[in-house]
């Protein structure tokens, strides 16, 4: 064996073994991205349960909101239709 075929040999090896720790590590970062993205997860689904909950009595209050303007706008109608009746029968 010669030099060249040596150092080739040596740079294939310490190449070989950089490339294994390479590996170990990578694989505990991704397991370490796993365990993060379940919490995170788990996170978000608690917010959407949270954001669900607060979301069901502010709709609620929306829905009373809009029966009250509609009543409004109901009793303003009568009031001019009774207003006009009086107006028609002070023509007479």
């Amino acid at each position: 064996m010669d030099a060249t075929q040596a150092v080739i040999l040596s740079a294939i090896i310490v190449l070989t073994i950089l490339l294994a720790i390479i590996a170990y590590q990578l694989f505990f970062v991704l397991k370490e991205l796993k365990n993060t993205l379940k919490k995170t997860n788990k996170i978000l689904d608690d917010a959407q349960d949270f954001v669900t909950q607060i979301k069901k009595p502010i709709e609620s209050a929306n829905s009373l909101i809009a029966a009250i303007t509609t009543g409004a706008g109901v009793a303003h109608f009568l009031k001019r239709i009774k207003e006009a009746e009086k107006h028609e029968r002070r023509e007479k």
